[in-house]
């Protein structure tokens, strides 16, 4: 099973941030003789991120919002009511948003929504009640108040959509590590129908395609499920685990229904090949042998 699902969600809390400083930074325009199409798009990719490596000197020009106020011996902007910022490819709104530049510091509070949609390319979405990113440590979080979760949507013409669920997210794009906490829960589209991961955890290395499920961790589509305490999904090799608390695999077959537990469950990642070993012990109930005529000598 492919994890790209959770590939650059947690990203989206940079939107404001990358947005703003792309837009601000640009220098006064120089006339260059026309060049090829490969060569214009190079160049305007590479000024896009000489631009990204500074911020503006404010953000209050490119930041709707009712109120806006500058605290010059702190460093800080502050946006209060209806905060937004809308440039086509990225999006932000929140009822509220503090600038901290001496920080590095960017944070928003109140129905916080981010949304990148480049052209070409997968759309991202999150909501959340609070959000923050250092630019510098690239660093970031996104947390939901008591009794709420934040969503994360990711959208891709070609493999469809996944969405997940959970109290917080924390990430570190420097090391392309991304961890979702609380009732973690995501449901993604397959070309076998819908999926649904839950956890308390979920750990996602990006580099690795590499993903962890920790605590009360399932897999399940209209199938089957698997239940365990750990499971682990190893894209670049094609191979998932499943230990602790005795795994269960239960669900149904071509045979018919099933239920068998053991110490360990190892398969690929379309589920095609399954091992179990440790301890197997299980049942199944096939409707064929029920109705065989030689149960009615029994």
């Amino acid at each position: 099973m492919k994890t790209k699902w959770l590939l650059l969600l947690p990203l989206l809390a940079t939107v404001a941030i990358s947005g703003c400083r792309t837009v601000r930074a640009q220098g006064p325009e120089i006339k260059i003789p026309p060049a090829k199409k490969q060569l214009t798009q190079a160049k305007r990719n590479l000024k896009q991120k000489a631009a990204v490596k500074k911020m503006p000197e404010v953000l209050g020009g490119l930041v709707q919002s009712d109120s806006w106020v500058i605290y010059k011996d702190k460093q800080q902007e502050e946006f209060k009511g209806h905060v937004s910022y809308d440039n086509g490819t990225y999006r932000f709104r929140s009822d509220y948003a503090l600038s901290e530049r001496a920080l590095n510091r960017f944070t928003a509070k109140g129905h916080v929504y981010l949304r990148q949609a480049e052209k070409n390319a997968p759309e991202y979405q999150a909501y959340a009640d609070y959000a923050r990113y250092n630019y510098k440590t690239q660093k970031g979080l996104l947390t939901a108040n008591k009794g709420k979760q934040i969503r994360l949507i990711y959208t891709d013409k070609k493999n469809g959509t996944a969405t997940a669920y959970a109290q917080k997210a924390g990430f570190d794009l420097n090391k392309q590590i991304f961890i979702l906490e609380g009732n973690v829960r995501v449901v993604r589209d397959t070309p076998q129908g819908p999926q649904t991961l839950t956890a308390d955890k979920a750990t996602y290395h990006q580099a690795k395609n590499h993903l962890l499920l920790e605590g009360g961790a399932s897999a399940s589509d209209s199938l089957r499920t698997l239940e365990a305490d750990t499971i682990i999904y190893d894209g670049n090799n094609n191979e998932s685990y499943a230990y602790g608390s005795r795994p269960l695999v239960h669900g149904t077959s071509e045979e018919g229904t099933f239920a068998i537990i053991a110490d360990k469950v190892q398969s690929d990642n379309e589920g095609k090949k399954i091992i179990l070993d440790g301890k197997v012990q299980g049942w199944a109930v096939s409707p064929r042998l029920n109705e065989a005529s030689a149960n009615t000598k029994f």
